[in-house]
């Protein structure tokens, strides 16, 4: 800043002085932006928001879960714009658009129509995205995406269920990676795509049962429950079932739906709660080997629900937590489910990362995973039990937990690990009793000391008499 010496009132800004204030003005305006921005959707949001299809977070591909990169990419096809166009899904472009003709021919609609009905509400679906990410797309390239893309995931979905592979005319390790890509988070479409191409077919509610049932096959959890399960059967408190972002979503809230066990305790149970320190040793429930020794026992739960989890203390312990199913397709779903959790947009109570997290303070070594799977707590479809431990060590490394979620059930496990009542009673019963030779010799040494020992002692009780 200078004064001009012919005129000392006046005052004249240099340049940079200029630059550095326009610079500021300029930083002012774009905060007051985001603000605005930020109220007019925070205004906008409903009790569960709505994440955007987007990438995954940069804080699941960096550092120490480099390794775990290959989880969230697509391995045989590509659905959706953000990975559209890549040359070596080419092939699999080719087989989607037989399959979306072959929906629209078996529900008697001209593929013209289908794509119209998307088309009508195009400006919707384009809020389902990062602006970014679809702004080399018009609208009928992307409309057309959509119709594609949703009726050909339609289809597949309704012959897998129906056990009808041969008129998907694919081979079965492709159909495998198929059904896995459709659950990534990258490659998602937004579900009102596939309620669009549902309304439009000729009975609506054979494709709406397919789903259904494809996402009740998909599950992480109980498998033997979901094979019997039925598609009208929807459990007391299920989520609204129009209200998704994507079929991911819809996977993450079947695996949260159903009820849940309250922790319980008999009155002798209660006393060794309430003499227990919860504050101390806290690393003693770190895994079944060391519960076991504790006296707890795994046992299953009755639903797929992955918040029911619940520890139990009569004269034993007993942690109950559903059955959990281990294959090639796990952990691309597990990690995907964590990087919907992960979406910045995204209102939820991180309850699959939890999960997560809890499972992975369970398993430490492979003679965890054996312990679980002897229990039938762990169906290992993977490979050995070294390699489902490593796996749930990595992919809860790094992961930040909601604390509150099984809280209670981590508190009774450290106040029954930290008395020695309970330890001592846990080391008798299962040195003593812990086969059924065990319990028969103990009854038999009963009977022998009823048989025997009473009458010679009630016979010396009646002599002493007389």
């Amino acid at each position: 800043m200078r004064r001009n010496q012919e005129h000392p009132q006046e005052v004249r800004l240099l340049i940079p002085e200029m630059e550095q204030l326009d610079f500021v003005s300029r930083e002012i305006a774009r905060m007051e932006s985001t603000l605005r921005k930020a109220r007019n959707q925070g205004n906008g949001l409903s009790p569960r928001a709505r994440p955007l299809i987007q990438r995954v977070s940069s804080v699941l591909r960096r550092g120490t879960k480099a390794e775990l990169h290959k989880y969230f990419e697509p391995r045989l096809v590509s659905i959706g714009p953000l990975h559209h166009g890549n040359p070596r899904f080419k092939r699999s472009e080719q087989a989607k658009f037989k399959l979306a003709a072959h929906f629209a021919e078996e529900n008697g609609i001209p593929a013209k129509s289908l794509f119209d009905n998307i088309k009508a509400e195009i400006s919707e679906l384009r809020k389902c995205y990062n602006p970014d990410d679809i702004k080399e797309y018009d609208d009928d390239r992307l409309a057309w995406m959509f119709f594609v893309d949703g009726s050909a995931i339609l289809f597949t979905v309704h012959k897998i269920v129906e056990r009808k592979f041969e008129e998907l005319k694919t081979k079965v390790d492709r159909l495998v990676f198929a059904q896995v890509d459709v659950f990534l988070l990258e490659n998602q479409l937004p579900y009102r795509v596939l309620q669009i191409l549902i309304e439009s077919s000729k009975e609506p509610e054979i494709w709406k049962n397919s789903i259904t049932k494809f996402i009740a096959q998909s599950l992480l959890t109980n498998i033997e429950s979901v094979r019997q399960s039925q598609p009208e059967d929807v459990p007391n408190g299920a989520p609204d079932r129009d209200n998704y972002a994507h079929l991911l979503e819809r996977l993450r809230e079947e695996h949260l739906t159903g009820p849940t066990e309250k922790n319980s305790n008999s009155i002798i149970g209660g006393m060794f709660l309430y003499c227990g320190d919860s504050r101390k040793h806290r690393k003693t429930y770190r895994s079944i080997k060391e519960l076991r020794e504790s006296g707890i026992r795994v046992k299953p739960s009755n639903t797929n629900n992955l918040k029911n989890i619940s520890f139990h203390c009569n004269f034993l312990g007993s942690l109950r937590m559903p059955v959990l199913l281990v294959d090639d397709s796990s952990a691309f779903k597990f990690m995907n489910l964590v990087a919907l959790e992960t979406c910045l947009d995204y209102e939820n109570d991180f309850s699959i990362t939890s999960y997560l997290c809890f499972l992975d303070s369970l398993i430490d070594t492979a003679e965890d995973v054996k312990e679980l799977r002897v229990k039938g707590m762990l169906h290992n479809y993977m490979g050995s039990d070294q390699e489902v431990a490593d796996l749930f060590n990595n992919m809860s490394r790094d992961l930040v937990p909601d604390q509150g979620i099984y809280c209670e059930v981590a508190e009774n496990i450290h106040k029954y690990c930290n008395n020695p009542w309970t330890t001592t009673v846990a080391q008798t019963y299962y040195t003593h009793f812990s086969s059924p030779w065990t319990v028969f010799a103990f009854l038999g040494a009963i009977f022998y000391v009823v048989l025997t020992v009473v009458p010679v002692y009630l016979s010396f009780r009646d002599g002493s008499k007389h």
